[in-house]
């Protein structure tokens, strides 16, 4: 009897798994990252929440923009640039999860 039910329920968890899969997302460094700017933003000084929107798509003051990057970096000034190599900077740490990666990768502007 216990041959029998013990394959049957593996068919449900697998078939119940793979239903679930399509559902599941994954989570990207920039999600985290714009929640993180949100609450710290709320943190600091109660707001509204049409404010904390206003942090999220950048509507703030230009300085708190610009210290989320290397303040090294000198020169032209392309935030989009800076965006995709500071997502490539975060994809090498995941990777390797030490922290001499991430600051090589970010070191001398960028230029590694």
């Amino acid at each position: 009897m216990y041959s029998k039910t013990i394959p049957a329920m593996l068919a449900i968890i697998t078939v119940a798994y793979l239903c679930a899969l399509p559902h599941a997302h994954a989570r990207s460094t920039q999600g985290y990252g714009r929640m993180d700017r949100i609450l710290a933003a709320l943190k600091t000084s109660p707001m509204e929440p049409s404010a904390a929107l206003a942090v999220e798509h950048g509507t703030t003051h230009p300085l708190e923009k610009k210290q989320i990057y290397d303040t090294s970096c000198k020169g032209v000034y392309d935030r989009a640039l800076f965006n995709d190599l500071e997502h490539v900077c975060d994809d090498c740490y995941n990777l390797y999860r030490t922290s001499y990666v991430a600051s090589a990768c970010r070191s001398n502007c960028y230029s590694n």
